[in-house]
């Protein structure tokens, strides 16, 4: 059956299980049903029940917004509640965002969301890249993977952006969301003129992170990711801290400095 002869649920299902790389069989298997009733379900001449597509879904490890516009698609409520992070629902993860933020100083932490927006930010990190937070997610592409000051101030910038197409890459393909695909579009758009790094090169460090050079002082920082992996709420299981850290003693004291 052709893609546009779908049911809106079966174009999505094939659209995810496709992106998967999986058959109808080991969907069927993994998700707990048949391959026949699969086939039904995916063609329209069966409509499934919300406890089959959750399964579905997490067999596919689809996303929890992408979830519930699969339970939409198959005529079936949403099954997970997205709030605002200002509501009331929301204060226990604000309450463990801000403490994360505060004790990490002086070192720089943000709170980011779904694609490359930033929430709020800790003194240390708006010291360090003013006004990300006040930014759209395009002009932060454009600033990040574009020339400029970033670009300028990053030594090992190569590496950065590349790692950075990566990372954009791989939330674009797994969400299926076209915001993500038009920033990745964006990204790679200034990457196709920049070289690929050399991978036969011995890594200064186990991971890409940013070398910085301001006013003449060499920053080498490494950094890494928090999630509410557990997280059963859109918002929630969108959200990410990012802390970064010195990877050695000089610059441990230029964060130090930056905080006085």
């Amino acid at each position: 059956m052709s893609e546009a002869a779908l049911s809106p649920f079966g174009q999505q299902l094939r659209h995810w299980r496709t992106r998967a790389g999986k058959s109808q069989l080991e969907l069927a298997s993994e998700a707990g049903t048949t391959p026949r009733h699969l086939s039904f379900v995916e063609t329209g001449r069966s409509r499934p029940g919300a406890e089959l597509v959750l399964r579905l879904a997490t067999a596919l490890d689809i996303p929890i917004r992408e979830r519930n516009a699969l339970l939409v698609a198959a005529g079936l409520p949403p099954s997970f509640p997205a709030f605002a992070l200002e509501d009331e629902a929301m204060k226990p993860i604000q309450r463990v965002l801000d403490r994360i933020l505060a004790s990490h100083e002086p070192y720089p932490a943000w709170v980011g969301s779904r694609g490359v927006r930033f929430i709020s930010a800790n003194r240390a990190a708006e010291a360090l890249f003013p006004g990300l937070c006040s930014m759209s997610p395009e002009t932060i592409v454009e600033l990040w993977f574009g020339p400029g000051p970033f670009r300028d101030m990053v030594e090992n910038w190569q590496d950065v952006v590349w790692a950075g197409v990566a990372a954009l890459r791989r939330e674009a393909v797994r969400a299926s969301d076209p915001a993500l695909t038009d920033l990745l579009r964006r990204a790679e758009s200034h990457a196709r003129s920049i070289p690929a790094p050399d991978r036969d090169a011995r890594p200064e460090l186990p991971v890409i992170c940013p070398r910085l050079n301001i006013g003449g002082r060499r920053v080498r920082t490494i950094s890494t990711v928090m999630r509410f992996d557990t997280a059963i709420e859109v918002t929630a299981s969108e959200l990410r801290v990012e802390l970064m850290f010195p990877a050695d003693d000089d610059s441990e004291r230029f964060f130090r400095d930056l905080a006085r």
